[in-house]
């Protein structure tokens, strides 16, 4: 009897994975894309062809500037169904404007702009090793799933001839299902490409 219940133990462990499993998963491969001043990459389905196309932009909050790379990848079977990865890098070296304590307001403003009419769930987390702050809500106009990840990214920066090292500010957001969204969000790497 004890003898079966160890072998029950055993063949249950080598059956069910522990975690998720994407790297070794079939079709499944980690890709990099190159965002302005950064690498994005993820690990990412063969099977979903994506369109990308990438934007810069920058504004001012407060005195300080922010530098914005952005990298869009819409599906090729459905415009509607996208990911929007942001980067924002700020010209100072004051860490307050990714410090975690706000980046669920940070998310919360994210899910907003995204067009959703109410938040269905929040959490905290990390991503790459940082603290995270997820939230999901629906769309307004046809109900779509939206899932948002806010955290910081490390940057380097000059000033007065030496580089320093500061935050920059990662959003992710995401209209494609939950298995893809989360298969990305677990395994995503931005850093600064110069």
């Amino acid at each position: 009897m004890r003898h079966s219940f160890i072998l029950f133990i055993a063949l249950a462990l080598f059956v069910l994975p522990i975690g998720p499993v994407f790297a070794g998963d079939p079709g499944v491969s980690f890709v990099t894309e190159q965002c302005g001043d950064w690498n994005v990459g993820f690990n990412w389905s063969n099977m979903d062809e994506y369109k990308r196309s990438v934007s810069h932009g920058n504004s001012e909050t407060g005195g300080v500037k922010v530098s914005t790379d952005t990298l869009v990848m819409t599906s090729a079977a459905d415009p509607e169904i996208m990911m929007k990865i942001a980067i924002m890098k700020y010209t100072s070296r004051d860490s307050s404007p990714v410090n975690s304590s706000i980046l669920m307001v940070r998310a919360d403003e994210a899910l907003s702009k995204s067009g959703s009419c109410n938040r269905l769930s929040s959490a905290a987390g990390t991503i790459d090793g940082r603290p995270a702050a997820f939230v999901s809500g629906s769309r307004c106009q046809d109900e779509r799933p939206v899932y948002i990840a806010v955290y910081p990214v490390s940057h380097y920066f000059d000033r007065s001839g030496h580089t320093l090292e500061s935050d920059a500010l990662g959003v992710i957001v995401s209209t494609y299902d939950s298995e893809i969204t989360e298969r990305l969000m677990s395994s995503i790497k931005i850093e600064q490409s110069n």
